[in-house]
């Protein structure tokens, strides 16, 4: 299937009639409105630790159960959302209904009809058959798999194989993007939260890193498999059943170790020879032309591999036209990556390749397979301690994209604006982002390490920002929705090839903008709870989801101005960062400030890294690691503060005093912006955070508030009190 891609994307910014801000002036408001402040714990001091006051209560409210890593207002939300989405794709069809909506329907109640799913057994032949064979369970005595080959499966099954392949924005040219190629997961766009859990096909990829076979027990004679080498097996001696091969286990285990060493070598970025000097790509970038030349410069005829006919097969299904001008991205080790996974391919026996790209798109599909295939998937779960999500809401979340790149997701989100969400919210959320961006100019402009050329340069970047909100604009039209899913094949009888299928499209799209370079282009799903900013396209993106209480939409601004005010602002911050004060308001990496500014910046960015160094996490005996976590604490210190002015600016132009009767207007934006933290981890949550660029939620509260002499005032924190120290640390 190929992908309409014809209309452009544009920002959903709607003209809107209705405002809606706040309450009138001076209303003070029932406290029994705000239900966040059941989570206060009010016989804390909040000058002594805020995060304690407004969220000490909230692990009572929300205990957590034994088989979760962290409860938290994201995941509350989540829940939600998924729950009112399975609601969505639940209900039955109207004529009306656009033929989108009726797929991600179908895709569905394919997918949650386990009975049907569960009679059609061993999925996995049909695949066998397509390809020709499965060496690793079968006698083969040719096989033909090659770099072509490899092509074709990730366009066809949109698996990643060997290669992770995407597009890439040009760093030197903000009209181009180009195709990037890499061998391990790094993520391009800024999160605001981290994830809370790995989806299916990261736990999957973290078992193939961790391949190990042989681990001699006690006895000496017999082996003790880890978890993942028994999915494998076992999937292995499935197939080899289902179709009748003769081949004994030994024989297939001894198969299966091969590959295992393959892959080893793959990850370890192949095998480039002690004796071997690898040339050096010249510049940021290189043609397919000028790569199978380096390529044919190293190997000669010993290795066939044209670049353009692979990379032709992995984009066949993306609208995309490959040929030899088309660019790809290169850095330092990229030519030593190609080297030595090219050369270890080679040193490969084809069988052994085609072997790894089957047991890949097996294990990829397992979620989506019959029920003994299921039941060892789910097995290699338990035995890791995972645990495997709910039918419905496996099969929600997968329809609706919940974490990760976007798919079907747009379809259901028709749905969703039509009938669950107030597209009122826009407008309000509109002017906060201009609120916001407005104070952030005018802190620019009060910076006094700043020179004035920096300062100008600055604020054309503020200027330029792009933001996209909500939903893709295409959404909320039937005609345009149904054209961009035209191409999308869903079969209420093939659960499993509705799984190919949506894989293959989700991969699809995400590739298609190597011709154009679109700064509005919508790669995330409107129904993930997170906000991001883009520094290569120095945009912003707010999906619809965070668009809801608790982070936004409560009956007083000045809390919304606490919590998706300082997301915003959060978001903005990320552009002005250690990495993002690199590019310039057009997205490219180059130098726009002066030495004396970056200099200025590299001093007061260390006052950052000591003051979160000092934070102790007691649960695991461990500190906060200022230096990893540096860009997000810059990020949540703008952030609030941007908003927090903002706030203050909206309060005096509309003449309003939102309080309660306990507290203030300036106390209830600091306790908006700490319940908006609020979370219940585990201590296996906390261990997997320290790897994490994302201080502890306490930290992110704590770190940031006790830097704003506006929280100290607001409390009457005295000086020397934690919330109130005799160092501040402070860059925007």
């Amino acid at each position: 299937m190929k992908i309409n891609i014809s209309k452009t994307i544009v920002v959903l910014f709607a003209v809107l009639s209705c405002l809606i801000i706040g309450n009138a002036a001076d209303d003070e408001v029932d406290e029994s409105e705000i239900p966040e402040l059941q989570y206060m714990n009010r016989s804390v001091d909040p000058c002594d630790d805020f995060y304690e006051y407004v969220c000490g209560n909230f692990p009572t409210v929300h205990p957590l159960p034994s088989d979760t890593l962290v409860i938290d207002q994201f995941s509350l939300l989540e829940n939600s959302l998924v729950e009112l989405a399975t609601a969505i794709l639940s209900s039955n069809d109207a004529v009306e209904d656009p033929v989108a909506l009726k797929k991600a329907r179908g895709a569905y109640k394919a997918c949650i009809d386990v009975d049907y799913v569960d009679s059609l057994v061993d999925p996995e032949v049909t695949i066998v058959v397509d390809e020709g064979g499965f060496p690793l369970v079968e006698n083969s005595s040719s096989t033909v798999f090659g770099w072509n080959e490899i092509g074709e499966a990730v366009g066809k099954y949109g698996v990643p194989m060997i290669f992770t392949i995407e597009t890439f924005a040009d760093l030197t040219n903000a009209s181009k993007n180009m195709i990037r190629i890499y061998s391990d997961n790094v993520s391009n766009p800024t999160l605001f939260r981290p994830y809370t859990e790995l989806s299916y096909e990261e736990v999957l990829e973290k078992g193939f890193l961790s391949l190990e076979f042989q681990t001699t027990t006690t006895t000496g004679r017999s082996v003790v498999l880890k978890p993942f080498d028994i999915f494998l097996r076992t999937i292995a001696f499935k197939v080899r059943n289902a179709l009748g091969s003769f081949l004994s286990d030994e024989e297939v285990i001894e198969n299966i170790n091969v590959m295992a060493n393959f892959m080893r070598g793959v990850y370890q970025g192949g095998y480039v020879p002690e004796n071997v000097t690898v040339e050096d790509f010249k510049g940021m970038s290189i043609t397919l032309a000028e790569l199978n030349a380096w390529t044919k410069a190293q190997f000669g005829d010993t290795i066939q591999m044209d670049w353009v006919e692979y990379l032709r097969r992995v984009f066949k299904n993306s609208g995309t036209s490959i040929d030899e001008t088309t660019e790809v991205v290169t850095s330092t080790n990229t030519s030593r990556l190609f080297y030595g996974v090219l050369n270890w391919v080679s040193m490969n026996k084809p069988e052994t390749i085609k072997n790894f790209v089957l047991m890949r798109t097996f294990l990829y599909m397992a979620p989506d397979s019959d029920a003994e295939t299921r039941a060892a998937f789910e097995q290699y779960y338990r035995q890791i301690n995972l645990s495997v999500l709910p039918r419905a809401k496996f099969c929600t979340r997968k329809v609706i994209d919940a974490v990760g790149t976007a798919s079907l997701s747009f379809a259901v989100a028709y749905e969703y604006q039509l009938r669950y969400f107030n597209v009122n919210k826009f407008a309000k959320a509109i002017q906060m982002i201009k609120d916001i961006k407005n104070s952030f100019t005018e802190i620019m402009n009060q910076t006094t390490w700043m020179d004035e050329q920096s300062k100008t340069v600055a604020i054309q970047k503020i200027n330029n920002l792009v933001t996209i909100m909500g939903y893709p604009d295409f959404v909320s039209n039937k005609t345009l929705l149904d054209r961009f899913y035209e191409n999308v094949r869903i079969c209420k009888w093939d659960n499993y090839g509705n799984s190919r299928r949506i894989r293959a499209f989700k991969q699809a799209y995400q590739i298609s903008q190597v011709e154009k370079r679109d700064r509005t282009f919508w790669d995330k799903s409107p129904f993930e709870v997170n906000a991001y900013y883009n520094r290569p396209n120095n945009k912003i993106i707010f999906p619809v989801a965070v668009l809801n209480p608790i982070f936004f939409g409560s009956n007083l601004s000045v809390l919304d101005y606490g919590r998706i005010g300082s997301v915003i602002g959060h978001e903005i911050t990320h552009g002005f960062d250690y990495q993002g004060q690199m590019y310039n308001q057009d997205g490219l990496l180059q130098q726009w400030w002066s030495n004396e500014t970056r200099a200025a910046f590299k001093q007061r960015m260390q006052c950052f890294v000591d003051q979160y160094n000092q934070y102790y996490i007691p649960e695991i005996d461990d500190y906060v690691n200022g230096s990893t976590t540096l860009n997000e604490n810059i990020a949540d210190n703008g952030g609030a503060r941007e908003s927090y002015n903002a706030m203050k600016k909206f309060l005096e132009r509309t003449g309003q005093n939102q309080r309660t009767k306990n507290f203030s207007a300036d106390q209830l934006f600091f306790i908006g912006f700490g319940t908006m933290w609020c979370n219940n981890p585990s201590k296996e949550y906390l261990l997997v955070m320290q790897d994490d660029d994302h201080a502890r939620a306490k930290w992110r509260v704590n770190g940031v508030l006790s830097n704003m002499e506006q929280f100290s005032e607001a409390f009457s924190c005295k000086a020397g009190t934690n919330m109130n120290p005799e160092q501040r640390c402070r860059l925007w």
